[in-house]
């Protein structure tokens, strides 16, 4: 097989994204993926912000829209009960969900369409290396190991990827790498089309219960996305797993005996892994990470696709950059790290505000919530000015 400019390991939303730009940019690129399209992802399928300018330049925003829910709120609902519903305003009037099995395959199938070359059925095992630079990748596909090689490689593989953990990217602080578990739930009893996050007792520094409206069922209950976003650190406090939290929840609070006391599991829960706040380099010479491989999940909503796919577009620029340099260096590719931040890191400050000063513990949160029940405007920036705070980004979904 010919060699690339860029190998591209992932064909999910970062994978694909950077792909995209990528050929764009006029590179020869080729994207692996271990599994076969459409397939899941453990995640509260939201659509993130970031991602919409994105999919309207690949040209695919109404496709995705119209296979997706229309939310009009969020509630927080804190350790005593108190629940606050806060109706989205302009900007941003309503917000989307929609399975991600059905939008990573728009995306994916879409960006494979445009003629990139693509393999999938490949799993990739580890980086190749040459007097200490990645040169490539090998595999197995279809049962025969097979190596692959390039200019620079781009990890675009999840949370879980082994070649993130060679390269030395993988997240270990387990105040920072969350678990998560999510199912899917008809007859979701008492909640309208708002998204719901739940703090119960003992939850702390941004680990929350979600419940995310997906269908309209016949009897006038709800399809909901639900999960638990937990901190290592966190799920050990309680000696259970994250499907032992959620049922305690179900059982043992009044809104969970609400929600689920009449629901039905469809299909399966599921569980992932999901480090999260970017607190580490994710390049080195040969080879860059976008996305969940890059602990690019936020360390207080736990949303992770707008981040994949922003670095999925910076990642595409900065191999253009390379190419064309011919310099594929770990100093070289440290322009990724600069344009992440750029992109990025102001919105991983506002989190990490966030989950320190309102979902820190049961009293930031409750103290939160009394100040939205208070009807204040000004949104985030004023909550954080009544508790002396002075902050120099704007939080994320502030009004």
């Amino acid at each position: 097989m010919r060699k690339h400019d860029v190998i591209i390991v992932g064909g999910g939303v970062g994978g694909s994204s950077c792909a995209y730009y990528c050929q764009k940019a006029g590179l020869n690129v080729l994207m692996v993926e271990k599994e076969q399209f459409p397939r899941d992802k453990v995640c509260g399928d939201g659509l993130q912000a970031p991602m919409m300018p994105i999919l309207e330049e690949m040209g695919i925003l109404d496709k995705v829209l119209e296979a997706s829910y229309i939310n009009n709120g969020v509630a927080y609902v804190d350790a005593y009960d108190n629940r606050v519903l806060i109706p989205y305003e302009p900007p941003m009037t309503v917000h989307y969900s929609c399975p991600r099995y059905i939008y990573d395959n728009i995306i994916n199938k879409y960006v494979v369409s445009t003629g990139i070359d693509y393999m999938e059925n490949f799993d990739a095992l580890e980086l190749i290396k040459r007097r200490n630079q990645v040169c490539g990748v090998r595999g197995l596909y279809n049962g025969t190991i097979m190596d692959l090689e390039a200019d620079l490689v781009i990890l675009a593989s999840g949370s879980h990827s082994m070649l993130a953990r060679q390269a030395g990217f993988y997240e270990e602080d387990p105040d920072y790498v969350f678990y998560g578990l999510r199912g899917y739930f008809d007859n979701v009893g008492g909640i309208g089309d708002e998204e719901e996050f739940h703090y119960p007792v003992h939850f702390r520094d941004g680990s929350y219960i979600w419940l995310f409206p997906e269908a309209d069922c016949p009897n006038g209950t709800k399809r909901c996305n639900v999960g638990v976003f937990i901190t290592e650190a966190n799920l050990k406090d309680w000696g259970m797993t994250s499907e032992e939290v959620l049922y305690w929840w179900r059982d043992n609070t009044k809104y969970g005996q609400e929600r689920l006391k009449d629901a039905k599991l469809v299909g399966e829960l599921k569980g992932w892994r999901l480090p999260t706040g970017k607190r580490k380099p994710v390049h080195d010479a040969g080879v860059l990470a976008v996305g969940d491989s890059g602990n690019m999940i936020d360390q207080c909503w736990g949303g992770g696709a707008g981040a994949a796919m922003t670095s999925g577009k910076m990642a595409a620029g900065v191999a253009a950059m390379a190419v064309e340099a011919q310099d594929f260096s770990e100093e070289f590719l440290r322009k990724y790290e600069d344009a992440v931040e750029g992109a990025l890191g102001e919105f991983y400050k506002a989190c990490q505000i966030s989950r320190e000063y309102m979902f820190k513990d049961e009293e930031t949160t409750r103290y939160y919530l009394d100040f939205l029940k208070k009807g204040s405007p000004g949104g985030m920036d004023a909550y954080f000015d009544s508790i002396g705070i002075q902050v120099d980004v704007k939080p994320p979904y502030s009004k």
